[in-house]
């Protein structure tokens, strides 16, 4: 395990606004509850409904999610082609949380933390925080998939020891503790997938946190000046991961900037720029301005844009109900008196719009044009249904009479539309293919 010293500076700065910002949205967003009664975000596995943003989301709704994560995929891809390894040093939780614990540890051990000779109180001291901040970044990550009020309530008045997500909750505190407090720069180093395959998706001209080695080499021997570096290893003291940044890009490097605050405080003492910043290789070897615009950044690009505009398409056209409509297998059509045949059919009805709705029922025989009486048992085939609500009815069809040529075509195409009472534009229609019965 590796605890780095301390390092001030612009970067550590700007990130300690970017990491408040994203542990604040993180504790904040699972408590927030919309005008109309919706959680801003919860994942209700139990219920199968996504509430997200105001909007109700279903797992029928696989196209959706299929543009939510190539949009996540392709982002992955550009902004790593761009700017390099952003998301590790700014974003990830293993990076934020192991800085939140480093800050814990010098606040009670101050000098002394990460020491054998620390005292056994502080130790234990560091790990009883540890093991509470763990606990509400885990209470708040399970609070995404249970409403973090009723957990309160149920933590409050103990009563949680029934509840699956307790349980949930300390194996996830568990995880973090040993993770984020004991093996923390070694799944960067090892563990994590990203850091495998973004050699591939940078190139010379990524802006990342790169050292110039043609100012810096040599490095200085002893006395003798003979590159600017002059051999401190700051660099590798403030290292969340023990690498040295002076040996090129590696797996390790999760392109915090400590490094380049640490080199910058030092070099500034020489009066001289710093050796290592925001570069591009291509910009250290020639100097040159970084090229923003190439051919993989491009593709990235065009592919990221029609992936996302294909998404704002599909939610803004999306109409917020859901049906699936099944003919019983077990009751058949039949031919009754006067030439009509009757079905039944199985409907699972889903409101998936933030509001309560009115809707109903029809249906019609697609192929002659020709209405089909729909009996549900509701009056005038109208029901309401809640946000997320559902409802499984069976449903009786009744043609109208049809000819002898007509009830030898085999099967009726036919459809079953449900729409909203209020506004019949926003509308869901199934196909539905009845067979005749043999004669």
């Amino acid at each position: 395990m590796i605890i780095s010293r301390p390092q001030k500076g612009k970067v550590r700065t700007r990130r300690n606004f970017v990491m408040s910002f994203l542990v604040g949205l993180f504790l904040i967003a699972p408590w927030v509850v919309l005008p109309e009664g919706s959680p801003l975000i919860r994942l209700d596995i139990p219920h199968r409904v996504f509430h997200l943003f105001g909007g109700l989301f279903i797992p029928q709704e696989g196209l959706i999610l299929w543009f939510f994560l190539l949009t996540m995929g392709l982002s992955l891809f550009f902004f790593t082609s761009v700017i390099g390894r952003v998301w590790c040093g700014w974003g990830c939780p293993q990076t934020i949380y192991t800085d939140l614990f480093d800050r814990i540890g010098r606040f009670v051990l101050d000098s002394k933390y990460g020491k054998k000779d620390a005292s056994i109180v502080g130790k234990y001291t560091v790990y009883f925080l540890w093991i509470v901040v763990s606990f509400i970044a885990s209470f708040h990550w399970i609070g995404y998939f249970v409403s973090p009020y009723e957990m309160l309530a149920d933590y409050v008045s103990l009563s949680f020891v029934n509840q699956t997500y307790f349980y949930f909750t300390l194996f996830f505190t568990a995880a973090m503790f040993i993770d984020i407090g004991f093996i923390r720069e070694q799944f960067c180093r090892y563990a994590c997938p990203y850091a495998r395959f973004q050699t591939l998706l940078m190139d010379e001209h990524s802006w990342n946190v790169t050292y110039d080695f043609k100012r810096g080499e040599p490095r200085r021997d002893g006395k003798t000046k003979i590159g600017d570096c002059i051999a401190c290893n700051m660099c590798v003291v403030v290292c969340p991961t023990g690498i040295d940044i002076r040996d090129g890009l590696q797996v390790g490097c999760v392109a915090c900037g400590k490094c380049v605050d640490a080199c910058t405080s030092i070099m500034a003492k020489e009066n001289k720029k710093t050796l290592i910043g925001y570069f591009s290789l291509k910009q250290i070897e020639t100097g040159a301005k970084i090229k923003w615009i190439r051919p993989r950044t491009v593709i990235y690009a065009i592919l990221l844009t029609v992936v996302v505009t294909g998404a704002i398409i599909q939610l803004v056209t999306r109409t917020p109900m859901s049906m699936i409509a099944a003919s019983n297998k077990s009751m058949p059509p039949i031919l009754i008196p006067d030439n009509k045949i009757r079905a039944f059919v199985a409907l699972r009805i889903q409101n998936i719009a933030p509001i309560e709705k009115e809707f109903q029922l029809s249906a019609s025989d697609t192929r002659h044009g020709k209405e089909i009486l729909i009996r549900s048992g509701e009056e005038n085939n109208k029901f309401k249904l809640g946000s997320g609500e559902i409802k499984s009815i069976s449903v009786v069809l009744e043609t109208q009479p049809l000819t002898e040529q007509e009830l030898n075509e085999g099967y009726l195409p036919g459809s079953i539309v449900l729409q909203n009472a209020e506004d019949p534009e926003e509308r869901l229609e199934k196909k539905l293919s009845l067979t005749l019965p043999r004669r």
